[in-house]
C-alpha cells in the first residue's frame, strides 16, 4: 500500500530554473515531509490503533509505527522491519488472514476470566491453568475451571478450529488523514527558509 503526494509535473523544471534558491527549495521540501511522517505517524498511533479501529491492549504496535525518510523527496510511514511487532504488524493494513492451529487441533482462545480487563490473556494456554477441564456444550468446546464442589463453571477458553483475522486499515486511514498536515509542514519549511 502507498500513498503518493506528488509536487506537480513542472516541480523538476521549476526548481532547476531557480537555480540556488531551487536547491533551497527542494531541502526545505524535504525537511518539511521528514517533519509530516512524523505527524502522519502520530496520527496513526493516536486515533486509528485504539477505540473501534483496533483494540489496543499493550500498545507495542502503536508504539511501533514511525514516519523516516527513505530518500530524497520519499518518506515512509509504517513499521521498521525486524521490529518486535513484526509478526502482526499486518494488522495495519486491510490484509486478511485466516489463523489455524499449527502443532495441535484446536486454538485455544481466552475468553471471560483468562482476560484481564484490558484484554491481555492472564494464561499463554489451558496447560497453565493446573485446575481446568475441558466441557462440550451447545456444539463448543470450551476449557475452564470450578471453584468447590457446588461452584458455577467459569469458561477460560473456547476451543476453535481457525479464526479469521481482517486487518484495520489503520495506516491507510491515518495517512490519509495526515496529507494536509504533511503538505501544510512542507509549505512551512518552504516559507522559512526561501520567505512567502
Amino acid at each position: 500500500m502507498m500513498i503518493r503526494l506528488e509536487m506537480g509535473p513542472d516541480f523538476d523544471r521549476t526548481i532547476a530554473e531557480l537555480g540556488s534558491m531551487g536547491r533551497a527549495v527542494l531541502e526545505a521540501c524535504d525537511e518539511g515531509l521528514e517533519k509530516g511522517v512524523k505527524v502522519a505517524a502520530g496520527t496513526v498511533s493516536r486515533d486509528y490503533l485504539s477505540g473501534q479501529s483496533l483494540n489496543r491492549r499493550t500498545g507495542q504496535l502503536a508504539r511501533a509505527v514511525d514516519g523516516w525518510m527513505a530518500g530524497p523527496l520519499h518518506g515512509v510511514v509504517g513499521v521498521p522491519a525486524n521490529s518486535a511487532v513484526e509478526d502482526y504488524k499486518w494488522l495495519l493494513g486491510d490484509e486478511e488472514k485466516t489463523i489455524v492451529p499449527r502443532k495441535s487441533q484446536f486454538l485455544a482462545i481466552p475468553i471471560g476470566e483468562a482476560l484481564t480487563p484490558s484484554g491481555v490473556p492472564r494464561f499463554a494456554s489451558p496447560r497453565q491453568v493446573p485446575d481446568g477441564f475441558f466441557l462440550r456444550t451447545d456444539g463448543r468446546l470450551l476449557f475452564g475451571r470450578k471453584r468447590g464442589k457446588r461452584g458455577k463453571f467459569r469458561p477460560l477458553f473456547t476451543m476453535v478450529k481457525s479464526v479469521f483475522v481482517q486487518g484495520s486499515g489503520a495506516l491507510y486511514d491515518g495517512v490519509a488523514d495526515s496529507t494536509d498536515d504533511i503538505t501544510d509542514s512542507m509549505q512551512t519549511e518552504i516559507d522559512r527558509r526561501v520567505g512567502s
